[in-house]
């Protein structure tokens, strides 16, 4: 029987054609499956790749993002070491009284006086009146405040030791100005000076 199926499919002259459809069917059984599953692959690799490169951009500004606050964490350290507060003044004392000791220099006097303070704005001037101020800034406030204690300072010594004294002072970088300045001989032979001076020390607090 099976024999004779054979046979007859062998002489029919339909044969190409039942061999070319039946082909082409059992490719469709085999083959779709594997293309629907190759393209749900290729989707699924090219959303982890747009994630992976979302997350290395993400890394990369993550990393120039830490340099910044580094750099402007150091920027702010320095800048605080340049300023005096209400807590730093013990330390300043304690500054100006070594430097006197170790440039040869007599400290006569030293007394600080009561902090004064007034809004600041950008591009205002430290030195300043509260009325020049705001007749020079009339924008918006800056949000700071700004602070200032007057320190008097009286020393004697030789030329050199109250100008190693002054340089000293100069190299400590701290934002000061002197208001006054006054030197006069001390001795016959101005061997010896006097030195009195008013120096204001700078502070930039956040406005309360």
């Amino acid at each position: 029987m099976i024999e004779q199926t054979l046979q007859s499919f062998c002489q029919s002259r339909y044969r190409w054609l039942i061999v070319t459809a039946g082909t082409f069917i059992v490719g469709l059984v085999l083959v779709l499956p594997l293309v629907d599953v190759y393209s749900a692959e290729r989707k699924e690799k090219a959303a982890m790749l747009a994630e992976l490169s979302s997350a290395n951009q993400a890394a990369e500004m993550l990393g120039q993002f830490t340099t910044r606050v580094t750099e402007r964490t150091a920027q702010l350290k320095e800048f605080e070491s340049r300023v005096v507060s209400e807590e730093s003044l013990p330390a300043l004392r304690t500054r100006l009284v070594d430097l006197a000791r170790d440039t040869g220099c007599s400290l006569r006097r030293m007394s600080v006086g009561a902090a004064s303070s007034r809004p600041w704005h950008p591009g205002d001037d430290p030195i300043a009146s509260l009325a020049e101020s705001s007749a020079k800034t009339a924008g918006a406030a800056s949000g700071f405040t700004l602070e200032w204690w007057p320190v008097n300072v009286s020393l004697s010594g030789g030329d050199a030791n109250l100008r190693s004294m002054l340089e000293r002072m100069e190299a400590d970088g701290m934002l000061m100005h002197t208001k006054s300045f006054e030197m006069r001989p001390a001795s016959v032979g101005r061997k010896t000076l006097d030195l009195d001076m008013e120096l204001w020390y700078f502070n930039m607090a956040r406005a309360k």
